[in-house]
């Protein structure tokens, strides 16, 4: 046997092995009018159950669904009006109907919060002996229980642009005024079909949010100490798409509205493989304040300057954004970002929650912001207090 020189030995004790893994679970099919797949997907399904938002009934796309659900031959039932913010008690409240009718395929068919309960519903269906605190990540700091192997495929059509849910490993509910993740790449959606019909029918301030979702998604996936070549490609499509197309489809240019609806799939495979960082620990804490994309970007550019101002590896990656958005560096983004939440409209934390309000609850908040698993991947370590004194830079807007 050929033994190693000792150059190579010294090559191999120099090199750093750092594994990384991309992965995508999801078939994913675009264009105007791709709905019409599902009736393709659909084909040798017996019991199809379609999870929809109001608005999508609204608009005609659910009787649109459940017609090519009955082209394909299979059985539809379909629940319509599940709420805005995906709970543990909204699946508590669902699961039986679910458990009654006995579907073997689930469409989740609406924003980020239809995909996120109908992913859910689908733990508690297939494995019924279960329970939420045992298998969600409460904080990083205790291990949830594996979630078996699941059977029930599932088809997520989304009809907002931000999420990234119809692509990634998680379920994000809210338990109290807390949220917490189920992460299993067993609800990763098995197909996603992106019809840029359905965000057009988006009001103006839901897409303003959930676009600003994908850029922090994009920023932050980016950022992260596990990011990859291949999760950036994906991470820098989609903030790009951000600055370019954001304000023109709040104007209601069908093609940025598009273009938009791509970019947060992109997203979605990025954070998938990079995960996301602090500003998302923060916000989900925070959830009790207001819509889940517009706390991210309230919180964005404090958690950017934070990060930048303790990491030479942050400041690198943020600079490595700047520079593809012809910026000069992580001081300029920060000021890009700032300027595309003034343009967009984004309130402050003070217009959204009184002081006293706000007061008693920051500690509780900073604390378990610290404990949520998202830090672990965020650039810089934070102290509780540091993460106290975000949240209170950002309610006063400094």
């Amino acid at each position: 046997m050929v033994k190693p020189s000792e150059n190579v030995k010294s090559l191999r004790a120099q090199v750093s092995l750092v594994v990384l893994m991309f992965w995508l679970k999801t078939k994913i099919i675009e264009g105007g009018g791709s709905l019409r797949r599902l009736s393709k997907e659909a084909r040798g399904y017996e019991r199809v159950l379609i999870l929809s938002s109001r608005s999508m009934k609204r608009h005609g796309f659910l009787k649109e669904a459940e017609d090519y659900v009955r082209e394909a031959g299979a059985e539809v039932f379909s629940i319509a009006g599940l709420p805005a913010e995906p709970s543990v008690e909204v699946i508590e409240e669902f699961l039986p109907k679910v458990k009654d009718f006995e579907p073997d395929l689930l469409v989740a068919l609406g924003g980020g919060s239809v995909i996120d309960t109908t992913k859910a519903l689908k733990v508690f269906y297939d494995a019924p002996g279960l329970n939420f605190e045992e298998i969600a990540f409460i904080d990083r700091f205790s291990k949830p229980k594996p979630v078996p192997k699941l059977r029930t495929k599932l088809i997520a059509i989304p009809s907002t642009s931000g999420a990234g849910s119809e692509v990634s490993a998680a379920s994000v509910l809210k338990k109290g005024d807390v949220k917490y993740n189920i992460v299993t790449p067993e609800i990763a959606p098995d197909v996603a079909i992106l019809d840029p019909r359905l965000p057009k029918t988006m009001p103006r301030e839901v897409a303003r949010n959930s676009g600003l979702d994908v850029l922090v998604h994009g920023i932050e996936a980016y950022t992260t100490k596990v990011a990859s070549d291949f999760s950036d490609a994906m991470a820098m499509r989609a903030i790009k798409t951000v600055f370019g197309f954001l304000e023109k489809s709040l104007e209601g240019d069908g093609e940025a509205r598009e273009r938009m609806h791509y970019a947060s799939t992109m997203a979605g495979i990025a954070f998938l493989n990079a995960r996301l960082g602090l500003c998302h620990a923060m916000s989900h804490k925070a959830a009790w304040i207001g819509p889940h994309g517009l706390l991210n970007a309230i919180l964005l550019p404090y958690v950017m300057e934070f990060n930048a101002t303790k990491s030479d590896y942050a400041r690198r990656r943020y600079d490595e954004i700047a520079r593809e958005l012809s910026l000069r560096d992580w001081r300029e983004l920060i000021d890009a970002v700032r300027g595309l939440n003034e343009r967009t409209g984004v309130p402050r934390l003070s217009e959204l929650v009184d002081e006293e309000t706000f007061m008693a609850k920051l500690d509780e908040m900073a604390e378990k912001a610290y404990r949520d698993g998202l830090v672990a991947f965020n650039p810089v370590e934070p102290k509780p207090d540091e993460i106290r004194e975000l949240y209170l830079r950002a309610y006063r807007g400094e």
